[in-house]
């Protein structure tokens, strides 16, 4: 007799009463079958329970207050349901390997603790996902920070995940049981982390301006006095930073340095353009042996990596953006290119700004004082992207004007355009001598 293949059925969020049906049904199916429809009926069980916390956080009846916390409640549970995994493992790993000796843990049972924990977790950030764009009016720009911050960390450990289930169907499971402690303890420091980060955020917090003016409205006359300590709460919100959120940008005010956000996510996605040809071709026909090079416009210090993994000379990475430091962890320091009279502790063989035309674009002023910093900083040479047309003409007439001692070193920017960098110009200052070429 030939098996009866698998009929699965797909159930909708709604159609509930579909599931009892199958229950009645699965009696004649084949085992796989019973499993594959549990299965199925499981997942639908999450998605209602999902769409019930969506629903019940976008009651237009919470205030930003009530829905916050709400979003804090949620994400203590998670820390929670993490820490009971995460103990269950360790438990789990002794007992077995008391018993049967090391390596004896089951692997089936640490992958669905591992499983389970980053089910838990990608659910939150979607559920959670949702909530802050149907309810941005309740976010500073703290929190907003906080969630960033944190889906970067997110993302790291749940790639980390499907790198340990990759060791199971390459045969080598054994790797895995080595991984899944250590991740668990990772995710859940994470989210501990993020709810101290949370409640110190929330100390400080107060109401959007529509929420305080909606209690100032309901307040009756005999309320005098609180309806005038709400009335200044309200206009003490003008000068804080808070709800609303401030519209994104990819550069700061000063349109020059990159905005937070827009390092987070580069940095989070991993879009930096580090222009690794461009900067082998600097190594082989600029940079010598032991130079010392300041890459000004470093974003996340990238090329300053690169130059310092050769050994063969010494990177130091600046940018402009203000929160560079944090952003960066220290690796990249802050400088403003574009203020007066910006003064490091020291002096560089070559400045690099490889993002400069597209960073200063047609602005006269910017390019001035950029031309004046470099040349304070520069000891032998400067490289900069000056783009074309009426950028390439503006950066030339800035350094001619306002560094005078960096002469266009014509032979290099050449060389450097017939290796397909186009838009870069190369800078020698009076008196350093012709470029040192590697061979």
């Amino acid at each position: 007799m030939q098996p009866q293949p698998c009929r699965l059925r797909v159930f909708s969020r709604g159609c509930v009463g579909l599931a009892l049906a199958a229950a009645s049904l699965a009696e004649g199916q084949r085992p796989v079958c019973q499993l594959a429809e549990a299965l199925v009926g499981s997942v639908d069980m999450h998605l209602n329970e999902w769409d019930t916390q969506i629903e019940f956080a976008l009651n237009s009846t919470h205030n930003c207050s009530t829905f916050l916390e709400f979003v804090y409640l949620s994400r203590e549970r998670i820390h929670i349901e993490l820490e009971h995994i995460r103990g269950n493992v360790t438990l789990e790993m002794e007992q077995l390997q008391r018993e049967e000796g090391q390596g004896a843990a089951s692997v089936t049972s640490a992958v669905a603790h591992m499983s389970k924990a980053s089910s838990l977790v990608s659910a939150h950030i979607h559920i959670h996902g949702a909530l802050a764009a149907a309810r941005q009016e309740c976010l500073s720009e703290h929190l907003q920070l906080l969630f960033l911050m944190s889906m970067r960390g997110l993302k790291k450990l749940l790639n980390s995940q499907l790198r340990h289930l990759w060791v199971v169907f390459q045969g080598t499971p054994e790797h895995l049981r080595k991984g899944v402690e250590r991740w668990l303890t990772e995710i859940t420091q994470l989210f501990e982390a993020d709810l101290r980060t949370y409640e110190s955020i929330m100390v400080n917090w107060q109401e959007p301006k529509e929420d305080i003016a909606g209690a100032v409205e309901g307040m009756v006359d005999d309320d005098a006095v609180a309806q005038q300590n709400i009335s200044e709460k309200a206009k003490a919100t003008r000068s804080r930073p808070g709800p609303p959120l401030p519209a994104f940008s990819e550069r700061e005010v000063d349109g020059v340095a990159l905005s937070t956000i827009e390092i987070l996510r580069r940095d989070t996605f991993e879009e930096w353009d580090t222009q690794k040809p461009l900067l082998r071709s600097l190594l082989r026909h600029a940079l010598s042996r032991d130079t010392s090079v300041a890459d000004v416009c470093a974003g996340s210090g990238l090329a300053a990596d690169f130059f310092n993994d050769t050994g063969l000379l010494t990177a130091y990475a600046f940018d402009l953006s203000p929160n560079i430091v944090l952003l960066s962890k220290g690796v990249v320091q802050h400088a403003n290119l574009s203020e007066d009279n910006l003064r490091l502790w020291r002096d560089f063989d070559f400045v690099l700004c490889l993002t400069a035309a597209r960073d200063f674009g047609l602005a006269t002023d910017t390019w001035a004082k950029a031309w004046r910093n470099i040349e304070a900083h520069a000891a032998h040479g400067a490289v900069l992207s000056c783009g074309s047309g009426d950028v390439r003409q503006l950066a030339l007439a800035g350094a001619a004007s306002y560094a005078p001692a960096l002469r266009l070193d014509e032979q290099l920017t050449e060389v450097l355009e017939g290796a397909g960098h186009t838009g870069i110009c190369a800078f020698r200052r009076d008196g350093a001598g012709p470029t040192a070429a590697r061979a």
